[in-house]
């Protein structure tokens, strides 16, 4: 697949939308960004440096409404095409409206140097901070070694809560088993006796 943006080697186009029911009335429409890049930050250690990755990611209209105020607030001299509009009550040819509009915005945003290679989008698209940083030609390993020790400590909380519940199922079948009376004893002691003068 070849790309069209070669001085930003980044591609992104929104083909299609999907509307996804939820429960009762509920529901929302996620627009689907096909991703043809060439970037780094794209790429796993296995790919060359030449090669072509394609993907797809999809997003709810609050997620590209998010990322376009990001890049808006970060790049002011850059004139976006305008956001579609909010309206309450979305209906088929709204949605087809969006989709057209989010591509002029998508492809808009990969011909532009400065928003294609953004921590913006590159968040937005799913790559980690870190091959972001490692895009950018910097030296990485601190941040490696730091999301390990992270994801070590959160190992140490999912083992810490696990004799936790035990313990608290625990308790909970011994309240039922007798202390629930003793517990019904001192609530009326203290109502009898709020003073303390008087002890069983």
């Amino acid at each position: 697949r070849q790309i069209q943006n070669t001085h930003t080697g980044l591609d992104l186009s929104v083909p299609e939308y999907q509307e996804i029911r939820g429960k009762m009335m509920s529901g929302h429409v996620e627009y689907h960004i096909v991703v043809v890049t060439r970037l780094a930050a794209f790429k796993s250690a296995k790919h060359k440096p030449e090669d072509v990755v394609q993907f797809m990611v999809s997003k709810k209209y609050s997620e590209i409404e998010e990322l376009y105020q990001r890049l808006t607030a970060r790049y002011p001299q850059v004139s976006l095409p305008l956001l579609p509009r909010k309206v309450l009550f979305v209906g088929e040819s709204d949605i087809s409206e969006r989709r057209a509009m989010f591509n002029d915005i998508m492809k808009f945003i990969s011909k532009d140097e400065d928003l294609a290679m953004s921590p913006e989008l590159l968040e937005f698209l799913g790559t980690k901070s870190s091959s972001a940083v490692d895009f950018k030609g910097k030296n990485v390993p601190d941040d490696r070694e730091k999301e390990d020790e992270e994801n070590e400590a959160l190992d140490f909380f999912k083992e810490e809560k696990a004799p936790d519940l035990i313990s608290q199922l625990l308790s909970v079948e011994n309240v039922k088993k007798g202390e629930k009376k003793e517990e019904e004893d001192e609530e009326e002691e203290e109502i009898l006796d709020p003073l303390g003068i008087i002890r069983y």
